[in-house]
């Protein structure tokens, strides 16, 4: 089932209507029917939200989210002292259109599909806090030539504030992407966000701080030549 036939189903069992649901979440039914007939998807934290007043679980909500007897295979953590082991992700930011995971954050119940070891001495020129690092892999092609199709992104999941502007993972509310980020100028609440891609092809939006949800700031890449 998808992540809407899941809701609505949850909603039927919790005897709950799109403005009931929206007026707990603070929101407008409208955006409670987008939800449902699949337009739109809700960030990471709101599907939290939603489960929470559902009395549900976040698993029963998301479609992909594995369960416990069919989770990912965990591969061994170990890394001797002199390394560092990154989480890798199964899950695809998308640097251009196309089929596009449900999945916020690696933090939202995604469990690592493998481990890179790495050297420490390598990965402190990345990073002060690799137990925060993680890599995900690239699709499309908003991002090239500086990312292409392929290559891995090493993440900081600790950055999630578009500050300084750079390149970032998020979540769009349409799906995970790659994107430079930058703050609008202003003093508005909530704050605005320019997305930008790096293919001239590809025109710029903006959205508020409340209708994304940054995963992390990249901070390094690999790519196949």
């Amino acid at each position: 089932m998808s992540f809407k036939d899941n809701l609505q189903a949850s909603m039927d069992a919790a005897g709950i209507g799109p403005t009931d649901l929206g007026s707990a979440l603070g929101i407008s039914s409208q955006a409670v029917s987008q939800w449902l007939s699949g337009k739109t998807h809700p960030t990471g934290k709101r599907l939290k939200e939603i489960a929470e007043v559902l009395g549900t679980s976040w698993e029963a909500l998301h479609a992909d989210a594995p369960s416990a007897d069919k989770a990912l295979p965990l591969r061994t953590t170990h890394a001797p002292a002199s390394h560092v082991a990154i989480p890798e992700y199964d899950v695809v930011t998308s640097a251009g259109p196309g089929a596009l995971p449900e999945l916020c954050s690696p933090e939202d119940g995604l469990r690592p599909a493998e481990y890179w070891k790495i050297p420490r001495s390598y990965i402190s020129a990345f990073s002060d806090v690799p137990d925060k690092l993680a890599i995900i892999r690239v699709a499309g092609d908003s991002m090239e030539p500086e990312y292409q199709a392929g290559d891995r992104v090493l993440i900081d999941t600790s950055h999630r504030a578009p500050s300084p502007p750079g390149i970032y993972v998020l979540w769009d509310g349409y799906g995970l992407v790659l994107k430079r980020l930058e703050l609008v100028p202003g003093m508005e609440e909530p704050r605005r966000v320019r997305i930008m891609s790096i293919n001239p092809a590809y025109s710029a939006y903006e959205l508020t701080l409340d209708e994304i949800a940054i995963n992390g700031r990249v901070v390094g890449k690999w790519a196949w030549k």
